[in-house]
């Protein structure tokens, strides 16, 4: 951090320090500035909102890459653990019992399946997707062809 916020100017030195103190913005405070280094700076730290003027408009800036990576990591990490609240053993419990489901609901299907191929094939004496109409042979492609001389 010393090396970066060298080449700030007093006023954009603070407010870097004002908005980083503690690490990701605890304070979250908003940041309106036009000096692009103090900008370019904050937009490396997870949310820390930026204002930008532009043609006498006040613009708040979309999260920037790194707020979206912090986001995803910390969501990632609360889609593993379920918000932190379960233990590896019960996330392994957990997921026995999916694949058991998963296999149970697999295995229904395919006993599904069965008993369709089979009673079409009592009712109608062939199997479901048996198609008995023959393809017709076809002429050949007018475009590609020459033209007759008259």
């Amino acid at each position: 951090n010393e090396k970066k916020t060298r080449k700030f100017s007093d006023a954009s030195r603070d407010i870097f320090h004002l908005a980083t103190n503690g690490g990701n913005n605890k304070l979250a405070y908003f940041v309106a500035t036009q000096d692009d280094t103090l900008a370019d700076t904050l937009r490396d730290m997870p949310y820390v909102p930026l204002f930008r003027i532009g043609r006498a408009v006040l613009l708040l800036e979309s999260p920037s890459s790194a707020s979206r990576r912090y986001t995803n990591q910390t969501e990632q990490s609360k889609l593993k653990s379920a918000g932190g609240l379960m233990t590896t053993e019960e996330r392994d419990i957990v997921n026995v019992v999916r694949k058991k489901e998963k296999n149970k609901i697999k295995e229904a299907r395919e006993e599904e399946q069965k008993k369709l191929m089979k009673r079409s094939r009592e009712e109608y004496g062939v199997e479901v997707g048996y198609n008995p109409r023959k393809k017709k042979a076809k002429g050949p492609n007018p475009l590609s062809c020459k033209k007759k001389k008259k």
